[in-house]
């Protein structure tokens, strides 16, 4: 390899990303991500030599772009809510509309010792959040894959977060120790397998299926959920689930009629889409 510059090195990248019709921003942004150069640095050493390790690393993570993979699964993170968490290839990657979901739970639930649980957490944004943001509340993560858990306990270290995480199939963690809570959330696997042709090729292609499909047109999971809230949760708990855009009606249609003193509320994300369903529970 001849000796150049990380100016040559991120104008190659951005060329290759353009080519491959990629946004080009990835190039610069791995400086930062990969070996902590921030853009003011860049604009004052971008003439300096790159050592051949930092270059051999970059250019790896700049061909896995090219190749549509995620820009977090390749730098292995990604930003939730202000906090940087460890992303990996067992773990979806956190979505902006995650975000409002959380901001919904702090504007709507008191901090004043509420038990609350984050069913199939993934890498834990959702329950680590609200643990940190809660003074008096306690949250509980549960999740099916053993990896997954182990991503969210890396996460939850990482920012200092006290909670309790179980192993285990929707609410049977709970069951298993007889816990009941005033609060579940849960962004459960929720796409349909007749989906599959409208989403993207890189989710399809990297992102975990345990994470993304559920059976029964996406509501397998959430309809299991509903079924079994008198064994989890307290009367007068609330319920927040993430949904699919078009899962509003039939999601509340199907509340109503197991438990009919519930009233669902549906609340769209920024885009517009229905996104939020949430209610308190009442038998």
């Amino acid at each position: 390899m001849h000796p150049y510059s990380y100016r040559e090195m991120v104008k190659e990248a951005k060329a290759s990303l353009s080519v491959s019709g990629q946004e080009t921003g990835p190039a610069t942004l791995l400086l930062e991500d990969l070996f902590g150069m921030s853009t003011a640095r860049f604009m004052l050493e971008n003439d300096m030599e790159v050592p051949v390790e930092e270059r051999m690393q970059y250019e790896a993570a700049i061909r896995r772009i090219v190749a549509g993979e995620p820009y977090q699964y390749v730098v292995g993170h990604a930003w939730f809510y202000g906090e940087k968490f460890t992303v990996t290839r067992d773990t979806l990657i956190p979505r902006n509309e995650t975000e409002e979901l959380v901001e919904l739970i702090l504007t709507t639930e008191p901090d004043n010792g509420l038990k609350v649980v984050d069913i199939g957490c993934g890498t834990g944004v959702i329950g680590l959040t609200l643990a940190n943001a809660w003074q008096d509340n306690s949250v509980i993560l549960t999740d099916i894959s053993k990896a997954v858990l182990e991503v969210a306990r890396k996460n939850a270290t990482a920012l200092s977060a006290d909670v309790n995480m179980f192993e285990g199939n929707l609410f049977e963690p709970l069951i298993e120790r007889n816990i009941k809570v005033d609060c579940i959330v849960s962004n459960p696997p929720y796409i349909g397998r007749e989906e599959l042709a409208d989403m993207g090729r890189s989710v399809v292609a990297h992102e975990p299926v345990l994470a993304l499909f559920a059976e029964e047109e996406g509501f397998l999971l959430y309809k299991r959920m509903v079924d079994r809230l008198d064994e989890v949760l307290k009367p007068g708990g609330a319920v927040y689930f993430e949904i699919g855009w078009k899962q509003a009606k039939v999601l509340c249609d199907y509340i109503k009629a197991r438990w009919p003193r519930v009233e669902p509320k549906v609340k769209k994300d920024i885009n517009g889409n229905d996104r939020m369903l949430h209610f308190r529970w009442e038998v």
